[in-house]
């Protein structure tokens, strides 16, 4: 699984290289995360107020590591910078060093979404070369040396502000009940806030109660890529919910056919997203109701797999691991769901 939320791919990779500790039940705050919509109902993945402040508290409980912020964002951009400097060029082994920057200045680097500018979390560290830094993307899982001074040009845009700092030294394994309260703090059964808000915008633009011109309505959803692909973080929540308990997710009928409903749920976002933008070139009023019909089938479907996955979260709470025997990872799934 990649692309699916930078910050939340960059503090994972620690937990990932750790023995014994599993990064997936983070992922439970990626299919719902904050996003914005601005007062001209323009939808964006980032916004200047964004702290991540709530994945900072949650990993800290799930897994013992606080997450410092360095970047201050009542300093100037070059205070910053001088301070990046020496974050990475003093960095002990045990620290990593993640800042924001403007992916769009990197040309050489991968832009999938045609985003400009493209604001995206990396991981950074020096190298024997001072001329030359180590640059890890696990969003984009990339990693390489590139120019040390095309990095800080690509920090200095005025699109990126934001930067932390975390170390490895003491990560704990994640107890049962952290990972419940963070499952039931994640989970919003009721609501699907982000097509709940591409509603919201597509009828700010389009409809008799419009209140911005059709023509703008293909920039307000054109960040839709960035964030449908977050409703890839459900395939993790599944898939750890179903081995925690000793079963196979992999290859079994029932994951596999949740797995395709996810899959078609990221992919009729951009179907709304283009249908938009017919809407928008054509002015042709028959487009709406397509339009709104697919945002209702979203909310169908979301909701379903928010069903199944709830049942077996409950399921799991049922079925602690210390209870599986050593025969039970040969199970089926039909036996675990109610």
């Amino acid at each position: 699984m990649i692309k699916v939320h930078c910050f939340v791919s960059c503090v994972c990779e620690l937990i990932k290289r750790t023995p014994g500790v599993d990064h997936r039940p983070f992922y439970f705050g990626v299919w719902d995360a904050d996003f914005s919509v601005d007062s001209r109902f323009v939808l964006s993945y980032h916004s200047p107020h964004t702290r991540h402040d709530q994945f900072r508290e949650w990993y800290r409980l799930l897994y013992g590591v606080r997450i410092e912020p360095w970047y201050d964002h009542d300093q100037p951009k070059e205070a910053n910078i001088r301070q990046l400097v020496s974050l990475v060029e003093n960095r002990p082994a045990d620290r990593q060093v993640m800042v924001m920057l403007d992916l769009y200045r990197l040309p050489e680097r991968e832009n999938k979404f045609h985003q400009n500018p493209f604001p995206h979390y990396v991981l950074l560290e020096s190298t024997d070369d001072p001329e030359q830094w180590f640059m890890s993307d696990p969003d984009f899982r990339w990693e390489g040396t590139l120019p040390k001074d095309r990095i800080l040009d690509s920090v200095r845009s005025p699109a990126a502000a934001g930067g932390f700092w975390f170390d490895g030294l003491d990560i704990r394994h994640t107890p049962a009940e952290t990972v419940a309260a963070y499952f039931a703090q994640c989970m919003k059964p009721d609501t699907n806030p982000f097509t709940d808000a591409l509603r919201q915008i597509f009828r700010a633009h389009a409809g008799a109660r419009a209140v911005q011109p059709l023509d703008q309505l293909p920039g307000a959803f054109r960040e839709i890529p960035v964030m449908a692909i977050r409703k890839y973080a459900y395939e993790h929540a599944f898939a750890w919910l179903l081995e925690d308990q000793g079963l196979t997710a992999e290859g079994d009928p029932w994951f596999e056919t949740i797995c395709e409903d996810i899959d078609r749920l990221v992919k009729t976002y951009t179907q709304i997203q283009y249908r938009a933008l017919k809407l928008a070139m054509s002015g042709n009023p028959s487009i709406i109701a397509s339009v709104e019909q697919l945002l209702d089938e979203q909310d169908e479907r979301e909701f379903a797999i928010k069903a199944q996955l709830l049942a077996l979260f409950r399921d799991w709470q049922q079925h602690p691991p210390s209870g599986i025997d050593a025969g039970a990872g040969q199970g089926t799934l039909a036996g675990v769901l109610p």
